[in-house]
């Protein structure tokens, strides 16, 4: 009886799936001999979780940013939709590192054409260079070469070195540009924010937008200071900029927490979920931003991924284990930082037009941390590196790309696999946000996997369209 129930509940869920489907349009190689590092923290370089963005659609082009081989910066370009990649290579910077987190992030400012560039950051100076003007506006007109591009800087705004980890480029409503970054370490550190205006063509209005300040105590122990890892910074059609992130603590240095703060004024101030104004940047005991309770047992990992749906609620994916599902593989709370990974799964929260957040568990197995897009129509594709059996063991080195998707009219209770771009891939799934949002084409960087550890290998651009 037992059985039947179980046959019953499963046809009832494939009923409710909505038939979805996922064409693979075009693939093309940027690089065949793209950097594999094989060092501390990850194999990948190319293609990390915490990267925004290294692939931009900008003005007919599509812009990718990535180390070569010889360890060397490269940007390269393509006519959309599927034009040959031209790669610049700055030969004038070595990128000597084996640490995962010092990846190549890119933005370009839609107002005058520049290209940024920065990159090879964990807590050190500033490594940062930016294009003519135009170079991203003039159709391809311009000198496409390391020529079109100023020297190395250890500054934005003049006078002011930094020290740096995770660099995030973004583009604002009003074409201009912002520049993100973690100033101090993991567990200990403030999120800082720089505006770029295209009219003087100069940084400025450097300031920070978080806090590491408060006294956090759970069962794991007390901690004295944290950091906040962001699952992205993103505005929606009202021009209003909203961001979810996690606190991570030290010396334990575990996540706990989905938090939510929205600003209106570009980053200068910020909003509660209630709309209340907050009197001091975002921090451990500012009322009114914690928005979902999850504790540091319950292996909460960070940078993961998040999107804006057409009526501007915001929706998130996670992963963390629960309770019930640590004990139900025999372990125990906090006894592992990240949880068993039978135990974790992907975890969507999403925030009402009301206010309110709700959240649902997805059905799949865990893989890499995912991204998320909405369509024009509110339904949700995700993104990730995995396996689509359950059975199957994940293989960091064995990863296919993975696309899950779910639908609106289900009130996004369909979560499934729709379609499987077959690797091995070895990093984590980025998507091109800019393409997405114009076309809905989605362009996905993937890396395969080397055929020996620290040998190269093909870095490639997956083109994707979507039928619900």
């Amino acid at each position: 009886m037992k059985l039947i129930i179980l046959l019953l509940l499963a046809l009832n869920l494939l009923s409710c799936q909505a038939k979805v489907k996922v064409t693979e349009v075009h693939h093309s190689t940027v690089e065949e001999k793209a950097l594999t590092i094989y060092g501390k923290f990850s194999s990948a370089i190319n293609g990390r979780t915490f990267q925004k963005d290294a692939l931009i659609t900008h003005n007919g082009f599509q812009y990718i940013a990535f180390y070569n081989k010889d360890r060397r910066v490269c940007l390269g370009r393509r006519s959309l939709p599927k034009g040959h990649w031209d790669i610049i290579v700055f030969d004038d910077y070595l990128f000597e590192s084996n640490d995962a987190h010092n990846v190549v992030s890119m933005g370009i400012c839609p107002n005058d054409g520049t290209i940024h560039l920065s990159f090879d950051h964990h807590g050190h100076p500033l490594k940062y260079r930016r294009s003519i003007t135009g170079l991203a506006s003039e159709k391809g007109s311009a000198n496409w070469s390391s020529a079109s591009f100023g020297p190395v800087l250890s500054e934005l705004e003049e006078g002011k070195p930094l020290r740096i980890t995770y660099p995030k480029f973004w583009s604002t409503p009003d074409g201009n540009l912002q520049f993100c970054y973690r100033q101090g370490g993991s567990g200990s550190g403030d999120r800082m924010l720089v505006d770029y205006n295209a009219a003087t063509g100069a940084w400025e209005n450097g300031r920070q937008i978080d806090s590491r300040e408060g006294t956090f105590k759970d069962e794991l122990g007390e901690s004295p200071n944290r950091c906040s890892y962001p699952n992205g910074y993103d505005y929606d059609a009202e021009g209003r900029l909203h961001t979810t992130f996690v606190w991570r603590e030290t010396p334990q240095s575990a996540n706990h927490d989905l938090m939510y703060v929205y600003s209106d004024d570009q980053g200068y101030t910020w909003h509660t979920n209630e709309g209340q104004l907050l009197k001091e940047n975002p921090q451990l005991n500012s009322p009114g931003i914690t928005v979902q309770y999850i504790p540091r047992s319950w292996g909460l990992k960070n940078d993961h991924g998040q999107a804006i749906d057409s009526k501007n609620r915001i929706h998130v994916l996670m992963i963390h284990a629960t309770e019930k599902s640590i004990l139900a593989v025999g372990s125990q709370p906090g006894k592992t930082r990240w949880a068993p990974s039978k135990a974790q799964h992907y975890h969507h929260y999403w925030r009402s037009e009301s206010g309110d957040w709700k959240h649902i568990e997805l059905p799949m197995k865990v893989g890499s941390r995912p991204k998320l897009f909405a369509d024009k129509n509110d339904n949700l594709i995700m993104i990730y590196g995995g396996v689509s059996d359950p059975d199957m063991d994940d293989d960091f080195y064995q990863r296919d790309l993975i696309i899950a998707v779910a639908t609106a009219k289900n009130k996004w209770e369909d979560w499934h696999i729709a379609h499987v771009v077959k690797g091995p891939f070895m990093n984590d799934m980025l998507g091109d946000f800019y393409r997405w949002k114009s076309e809905e084409v989605l362009s996905v960087m993937v890396q395969e996997t080397a055929s020996k550890k620290k040998q190269p290998s093909a870095l490639k651009v997956v083109d994707l369209r979507f039928d619900f």
